[in-house]
């Protein structure tokens, strides 16, 4: 059955000036993002990734050079990469960045026509090869002129995207603390960004005072000012402002070698960085496995007592799992695809399948979406359809807020049936009110929200 409401004008409308034109759904959903380090295609191929785990393949790493070209790894695009994650059901996104590499965004974020230049040649190579977006990964603005100049990058770029191909995808990998975090503007960031890959790992290394965990769920001795995973994420929800739909908890598949008696204590030398399949053969061997009750994570220790691998394993991996899904998070992320690969298997992402989908897929069965949406054109200069498809009667609200989260008026806020609604927005009803610009449409019913960015042109 379907229903059409027509030319429902705006209620208690007020102007507001926003210069930026965008648009994608942002949807309560559950993502399980795995970088794939252009370095390990020798590892894992991309038709061996598990697509049953993984809905987003981050393909590392890309990044601008001095003059907004886009520079990668020798022979790393290839056409065929995004076919197969497609037809395997996933995205697959370009990685830009990387440790190291931040010398080019520095300058191209400072400059207009750099900027300009650097997204059109992205929107080339996307074309090319068939990226279904970015993910920002620069390793880190310092100052607040870089801080400045990534929101304009970014709202920029969010700009040429959406009259581009408006499903593109925008993410960005963060740190999580503020010793980086500072230099980030989340308030405004979150507007433009789809979802952030929160870093929740080097939280000790060879800067720490001490020989601490990778990747701690809690801190560990209680206190500790390096921090957690739980501090981190309580950084950029609580104190930073992301909805915490917004944020995948990063699980690290590899750890740290120290040369120290025990967890916690002081070390000598180098941080040497170990993949979980080099960590996981030496128990019983020399090694001997040890649980941090406090941290939620193990560790191992030589019999000599002069040494500690920190790492994570299907057990902590499960931990992490249960906290992204009791804290409402977007998802996870790895860092990285095949770095868990042990004679064919991949036991921390079958940890993730089991501890996290399953979580998943209970809570979805419990509480499915009660309605879907869509709105087109976008942008729009003439009329906007807002299609509801609605599976069980409820009240159902329908809101427009601005970019900067004012409210600005209400189209909607009635009983409906089950069915296909059409609101018809015309701009007759805005164009005397509100100037052109981006706005949120925003639907609320008994159970499921949802909001969508929508591009209004004179």
């Amino acid at each position: 059955m379907k229903y059409k409401i027509k030319r429902l004008p705006l209620l208690d409308l007020k102007p507001r000036l926003i210069v930026f034109v965008f648009c994608f759904q942002i949807l309560l959903s559950q993502r399980v993002v795995g970088y794939l380090p252009d370095w390990v295609s020798g590892n894992l191929s991309i038709s061996n990734i598990d697509y049953s785990v993984v809905t987003h393949v981050n393909h590392a790493f890309a990044w601008p050079d001095q003059s907004g070209n886009i520079m990668s790894y020798s022979n790393m695009f290839n056409p065929i990469i995004s076919q197969i994650v497609h037809t395997n059901g996933a995205k697959i996104l370009l990685s830009l960045g990387g440790w190291g590499n931040d010398v080019g965004f520095r300058v191209v974020a400072a400059s207009p026509d750099l900027r300009s230049t650097f997204i059109n040649n992205l929107l080339d190579v996307m074309d090319t090869y068939g990226y279904d977006g970015v993910d920002m990964d620069w390793e880190h603005p310092t100052s607040n002129d870089d801080r400045q100049n990534l929101n304009f990058l970014i709202s920029e770029m969010d700009s040429t995207f959406n009259a581009h191909d408006p499903d593109l995808l925008i993410t960005m990998a963060v740190p999580v603390s503020n010793w980086s975090g500072q230099w980030y503007d989340f308030s405004f960031l979150r507007f433009y960004i789809d979802f952030f890959n929160a870093m929740t790992y080097d939280i000790h290394g060879s800067w720490s005072s001490h020989a601490g965990h990778n990747s701690p769920l809690y801190s560990s001795p209680v206190g500790d000012p390096d921090g957690s995973v739980e501090t981190g994420i309580n950084y950029l929800v609580y104190t930073r402002g992301i909805p915490a739909n917004q944020v995948n908890l990063g699980l690290p598949f590899w750890g740290k070698k120290y040369n120290a008696s025990d967890i916690n204590m002081s070390f000598s030398g180098d941080v040497v960085d170990k993949f979980y399949p080099e960590i996981i053969n030496l128990i019983d061997n020399g090694w001997t496995y040890e649980w941090d009750s406090v941290a939620r994570c193990p560790y191992l220790r030589n019999d000599e007592q002069s040494k500690i691998i920190t790492f994570d394993d299907e057990e902590s991996i499960k931990y992490k799992c249960e906290f992204a899904h009791d804290r409402s998070l977007g998802g996870v992320m790895i860092w990285a695809l095949s770095y868990d690969l042990v004679q064919g298997e991949q036991k921390l992402i079958e940890s993730i399948n089991q501890n996290y989908l399953s979580l998943v897929d209970e809570k979805k069965s419990i509480n499915p979406k009660s309605f879907s949406l869509k709105s087109y054109p976008n942008p729009f200069n003439s009329n906007c359809t807002i299609e509801l498809d609605i599976k069980s009667p409820e009240n159902i609200k329908v809101s427009i807020i601005s970019i900067t989260g004012q409210y600005i008026g209400q189209l909607l806020n009635r009983e409906l049936p089950i069915g296909k609604i059409y609101l018809d927005w015309n701009k007759n009803d805005i164009s005397q009110t509100i100037s052109s610009g981006v706005f949120f449409i925003k639907v609320s019913g008994n159970k499921t929200q949802i909001i969508k960015k929508i591009a209004y042109l004179k």
